[in-house]
């Protein structure tokens, strides 16, 4: 896989990812992001190669590289090996599921809030792939958290015979997320851009919640409410 920008080579780096080789544009060694880049490679005993803008616009996916890019082979788990950790380690489960994302700056976003907010891990279905583009919307927080592709039924499935609270999140929710408690183990539902929670996903889960809206769209973007009820999850789990 190939990691493209500053900060999400540097968390890459900072990361048990496996990282083969490190490409720095020549006119950019002196900046001290790239200076930190080199020093973190050569530490690890990384290959780092400088080369030309031209060289590193021609391998660039994201058009966005910022002078670096990073080579990289990621380890995967499935979701019972997770389980299987979290349970030996006395953790808490919690996860998010995404149900249909079609844009990387959308599954980028929602990856970095879930790493923020202490997640388990994401669960896509197997037909999303993490590229380049969705570890440079993440700002590298794809190689801190498991990314786990797997069929969402099956994985639901799993979930619940873990003891594993469903929470779907969608318009039609019966009760607000600010009066449901979210505390304990718990998966999170995500619907896609366009299509929301399906109905034969909806009919899978424990309760399904909305955000309450008081303006005239009457819709979130998917990751600014997968943000929300993160959050709310941490802020009801820490009241003092």
């Amino acid at each position: 896989m190939q990691i493209e920008g500053r900060n999400p080579v540097i968390e890459t780096l900072k990361s048990d990812t496996k990282v083969n080789l490190v490409f720095v544009q020549n006119k950019s060694v002196n900046s001290p992001k790239i200076r930190e880049i080199i020093s973190a490679a050569r530490k690890k005993g990384i290959r780092v190669r400088k080369v030309g803008r031209n060289k590193l616009e021609k391998m660039s996916k994201t058009k966005n590289h910022q002078g670096v890019i990073a080579r990289a082979r990621r380890e995967t788990k499935s979701l019972s090996e997770i389980l299987e950790e979290l349970f030996r380690k006395n953790k808490q489960p919690f996860f998010v599921l995404i149900h249909e994302v079609h844009h990387a700056q959308n599954l980028g976003a929602i990856i970095r809030t879930a790493e923020c907010a202490g997640c388990s891990g994401v669960i896509v279905p197997t037909k999303v792939r993490i590229t380049a583009e969705v570890t440079r919307a993440s700002m590298g927080a794809t190689e801190h958290i498991p990314i786990i592709r797997e069929n969402i039924f099956n994985a639901i499935k799993l979930l619940k015979k873990n003891a594993i609270k469903i929470v779907g999140l969608e318009a039609s929710g019966t009760k607000t997320i600010y009066k449901e408690n979210l505390t304990g183990a718990t998966a999170l539902i995500i619907g896609g851009e366009h299509s929301g929670v399906t109905k034969s996903l909806l009919a899978k889960c424990d309760i399904v919640l909305k955000i309450p809206l008081f303006g005239k769209i009457n819709s979130l973007n998917m990751s600014n409410a997968a943000a929300i009820a993160l959050f709310e999850k941490i802020r009801q789990e820490n009241i003092s």
